[in-house]
């Protein structure tokens, strides 16, 4: 006999009825959401109802059948191992998807690849350019119409020196833009989660899963893993002693111990990158105990006031003997390790108020170091987290050059990382400092080119040997002989003092040069006295031209009766309405103002005998030669604005100034590419297990249609039991004998 009474049968039907009902329920939710972002399968948990206790007169042959179904709750078909695998690989795939498209932004402007004016990527062909006037220049040493040809094409590679300058700088403008959007974005996400964990939390008191809001929140933590590194982890939370609830935690991947946390439960951070920062110490090691000051309650030290153990006066217990035995964790005040911060004279100090300033994230400057903070986590209301001594916990994290990982950092690896530029403090903040290239390095690359051919063509066109110079920064015009005039005969003439004896003809030396004219030539004393002032003798014999050379130096440099004429000069300076050719670079080279005047030009020789001046061009082929002349480039060239570097002099690069540029673009093209392989296998990873999840949680049209038909056939099922079961009673009831 079964335990289940008569009627029983009934309610076994209805539960029936009632769990395949609520099983197409939740079939057609599963189908309504098919295309809603986040939206994870459900399924209706059903149990077996079952009697309760025993009889008091218990019976062998009583078979305990069951009381029906019940729906006992709707679940989430969910995998979390996916979920942690799939976040770990969007925290690459943001990573590599920032860097690429800050690597493409530069490409498009420092490819090689432009044919003429208007087109990005033609300094390569400038310099072809500039190459080319200089040659001419050397087939017409001293044609001024030739030296305008140079300078012109030298305006033209300073202009394109400055275009590129002028598209990094928006470049790196843009980058800090976006970055302080994605800060901006991961706070509001930040936000809305810790608001969906309250929302979740009062939903879990009263027994509601609050499923759709779970959802919410798990697209919002897929959405995070792509610009951090996360780690989230769920907890029971006791409310009393009676009961617990669901708690969620993330913290910062590989953030030590304990972990950075970013959310608990109902309390979140918020991150800050302001637009100025207190300067830190490279030295400091927020790990090593000698820069400690307390001990906590557990007689370990620690640098944070809040955790300190107090004696019985309230005052704190601190890092010293006795009290910490071992010497070698003992608070050191001048452990340098020990001070957070550096003061204006970049000293290490532990006080704030003594800790200069420095630009963190200022708009046009070059010096931001973008660190982020983490405020303090408060609740929905403001109010802070509290520790397990009931204390408010207000610290501020400061985060390290390192502990980020995603799309945040390498934004900020793109907009502060200079490479070879590197300088020891960037070593000592980020061991791998030297070997990242972000925008800063492909400035100062485009600056130290730029300084290079400047003062290389500055030095080839001024005297070196200046004794009131002796650093050579001034770069002292060169003399080249003395001044001339062309007569309306056009013959040339120098330009000499009406009282000297070459311009009257009188003296002993100027007589008998003009009768050994007078005799070679057979011409009258007038026109063998013309002779003596002449620039271009040679149809002279070259003995004579040699003492009528002689002459004409005495009278025009010993004697002074000539004019004295100076060229060569700057060329490059760093404004075009000034001479100073100190401090060039990508941004400010310019064509020097005495160049562009006609004041100064191309120097074509350095030879000071003004007789063989004219047609000599030696300097020329020098210039002509640097260009392809292999130079060293070391960091320290531009030290006045990348300050102190790491690398101890070490040439970074030796080359002519086109295979500088050739080698500027290589790096930048395997950098690029290298990230597009990165990146897409991190894409085809994450988007592999993302097909995995959805396997798992996604809805399946198929699969619902199946649940479908199981389940409308088993609610037809319930009602025909139902129907049986009248039936049954009715005869019994109805249609037996009395």
């Amino acid at each position: 006999m079964a335990v289940i009474g008569t009627f029983g049968s009934f309610t076994a039907a209805r539960l029936g009825i009632y769990a395949s009902q609520s099983s197409l329920n939740v079939t057609g939710n599963n189908i309504a959401n098919i295309n809603t972002k986040g939206y994870t399968r459900q399924r209706l948990d059903l149990v077996s109802l079952h009697s309760a206790g025993n009889s008091r007169y218990a019976n062998g042959y009583n078979l305990d059948i069951g009381y029906g179904v019940l729906g006992d709750s709707v679940s989430q078909l969910r995998d979390p191992y996916l979920d942690i695998r799939y976040r770990d690989e969007q925290s690459s795939v943001g990573a590599f998807e920032a860097r690429l498209k800050g690597l493409q932004q530069l490409s498009s402007i420092l490819d090689e690849v432009g044919k003429g004016k208007g087109e990005f990527g033609i300094i390569e062909a400038q310099f072809n350019d500039f190459l080319q006037q200089l040659q001419q220049l050397n087939k017409r040493p001293n044609d001024e119409t030739y030296d305008t040809t140079v300078r012109s094409s030298a305006e033209s590679l300073v202009d394109l020196f400055h275009n590129y300058a002028e598209a990094l700088t928006k470049v790196k403008d843009n980058q800090l833009k976006d970055l302080q959007g994605d800060v901006e974005t991961v706070n509001t996400i930040l936000t809305k989660i810790r608001d969906l964990n309250v929302q979740i939390r009062d939903s879990g008191i009263y027994k509601d899963k609050a499923l759709e809001l779970r959802d919410q929140r798990n697209v919002l933590i897929d959405e995070l893993s792509k610009y951090m590194k996360i780690d989230v982890r769920y907890s029971m939370e006791k409310m009393d002693d009676f009961s617990e609830i669901e708690k969620l935690t993330i913290t910062l991947a590989n953030s030590g111990t304990p972990p950075i946390e970013l959310i608990n439960g109902i309390y979140g951070t918020q991150l800050t990158m302001p637009e100025e920062a207190l300067a830190r110490n490279p030295e400091y090691d927020k790990n090593d105990p000698r820069g400690m000051k307390y001990l906590d309650e557990d007689g370990k030290p620690t640098d944070i006031e809040r955790l300190a153990r107090r004696n019985d006066d309230g005052t704190l217990v601190l890092n010293a003997a006795p009290d910490n035995p071992d010497p070698n964790t003992v608070y050191d005040s001048d452990f340098v390790g020990g001070m957070r911060y550096l003061d204006a004279n970049g000293d290490p100090t532990d006080d704030p108020a003594l800790a200069a300033t420095v630009d963190n994230a200022k708009e046009k400057s070059d010096e931001n170091r973008l660190w982020i903070q983490l405020q303090p986590l408060t609740d929905k209301k403001g109010r802070y987290m509290k520790d397990i001594h009931d204390r408010d916990i207000k610290e501020v994290v400061d985060l390290g050059d390192n502990d980020l990982y995603g799309a945040l950092q390498s934004k900020r690896e793109l907009l502060t990382e200079e490479g070879e530029f590197a300088s020891s403090d960037d070593l000592k903040f980020d061991p791998n400092a030297n070997i990242k290239r972000g925008i800063p390095y492909y400035q100062r690359a485009l600056d130290a080119l730029a300084r290079k051919f400047a003062e290389s063509f500055n030095e080839a066109n001024t005297d070196p040997e200046d004794p009131d110079d002796p650093d050579n920064k001034n770069r002292v015009p060169v003399f080249i002989g003395y001044e001339t005039k062309k007569g309306t005969d056009g013959v040339e003439r120098y330009d000499m003092d009406t009282a000297c004896d070459l311009y009257t003809g009188n003296g002993t030396d100027a007589r008998a040069i003009t009768q050994a004219i007078m005799k070679e030539k057979g011409l009258t004393e007038d026109k063998a006295k013309d002779y003596l002032m002449r620039v271009d003798i040679s149809d002279l014999s070259p003995e004579l031209q040699n003492q009528l050379k002689a002459l004409q130096e005495k009278h025009l440099g010993e004697k002074g009766h000539g004019t004295e004429k100076y060229g060569g000069g700057i060329l490059f300076s760093n404004k075009g309405d000034g001479n100073d050719p100190s401090n060039i670079t990508a941004a400010n080279i310019s064509i020097s103002n005495n160049w562009s005047t006609g004041a100064v030009r191309i120097l074509n020789t350095k030879k000071f005998t003004a007789q063989d001046h004219s047609t000599a061009n030696d300097n020329i082929y020098h210039m002509i030669g640097l260009m392809s002349e292999q130079m060293e480039y070391k960091p320290e060239d531009i030290a006045d604005i990348v300050g102190p570097t790491a690398s101890d002099g070490k040439t970074y690069f030796k080359g002519s100034f086109q295979q500088r540029l050739a080698d500027i673009n290589n790096i930048l093209a395997t950098d690029q590419e290298t990230t597009t392989i990165e990146y897409n296998s991190f894409e085809n990873k994450a988007l592999n297990l993302e097909n995995q999840r959805q396997s798992v949680s996604g809805v399946d049209l198929n699969d619902e249609a199946t649940n479908m038909m199981m389940y409308q056939k088993s609610y037809a099922a319930a009602c025909q039991l139902m129907t049986t079961l009248d039936s049954m009673l009715d005869k019994l009831i109805n249609g037996t004998l009395r």
